[in-house]
């Protein structure tokens, strides 16, 4: 038995050895994991147009002069619906950063119907429209979240009308020229070219004469200010992959 299984270790000795000898190494070759591909965020970059709705509400300062006396209201508002329609262009600076322009138009039921003197004088003002252009800067939190501030030049269309010492009726419209500043967050829908925004707004819209009525001798004025929150949704032309520095679809792109 022991020559049986000294035979054995020899033969598998030699073996080995002639395999070695041979230069063939007849182990299993190892596994490799193929790459995995790096696939380029789509880029913000590009021409844009949406439409949305929102809630709008308007505080008014109100002066009233009549014959020499003045009175002054702070706080009468109201508030309503609006809907909203929105073209602009945006630019992504960098794997993290996008400045972009655009314009849009309001149009809203909001409205405020009060007395600002007694005898009663009745004053109804109505929001028609506005229009606002302007500019955004913002940082991505991720390649497919935008948080940005906002700001520019707006005019507002106001529709007046006021009913003096219950007898004389005067209707007026007055156009607004103002700013607003605000803020929100964009958000790209499933790696797609639609994108879903929610923003604030503040628009300040300065002082102007709605109405004078020179028998009564009675002017008012009104210095209206603005705030709105809007949901939209855009979508954008021509958003292809981006990588900063190096062209196009290629190089470094998000977080690499």
């Amino acid at each position: 038995m022991k020559k049986v299984m000294v035979g054995v270790a020899v033969a598998l000795a030699v073996t080995t050895s002639n395999a070695a000898a041979d230069g063939i190494d007849r182990r299993p070759p190892p596994t490799i994991a193929a790459p995995q591909p790096y696939v380029v965020p789509p880029s913000w970059t590009g021409f844009y147009i949406g439409a949305g709705v929102g809630e709008g509400a308007f505080i008014q300062d109100v002066t009233v002069e009549n014959d020499g006396d003045r009175l002054h209201f702070n706080g009468i508002g109201g508030d309503g619906v609006l809907g909203t329609a929105i073209v602009g262009w945006d630019l992504q600076v960098s794997p993290n950063a996008l400045i972009g322009v655009f314009g849009d138009y309001d149009f809203s039921n909001i409205n405020s119907d009060f007395s600002v003197a007694d005898p009663a004088t009745r004053l109804s003002i109505d929001h028609d429209h506005s229009w606002s252009i302007g500019g955004r800067i913002g940082l991505l939190s991720s390649p497919s979240t935008l948080w940005y501030a906002t700001g520019g030049f707006t005019q507002a269309r106001f529709d007046a009308s006021a009913t003096i010492n219950s007898d004389v009726s005067v209707s007026r419209g007055r156009t607004f020229d103002g700013f607003f500043v605000g803020g929100g967050v964009d958000t790209r829908l499933a790696a797609s070219n639609w994108f879903l925004r929610l923003e604030y707004r503040f628009s300040d819209f300065g002082s102007e004469r709605v109405f004078r009525d020179d028998l009564t001798a009675t002017s008012i004025n009104v210095d209206p200010t603005m705030h709105s929150a809007r949901l939209t949704l855009a979508y954008k032309f021509g958003s292809g992959g981006f990588a900063w520095g190096n062209g196009w679809g290629s190089g470094w792109g998000w977080g690499r």
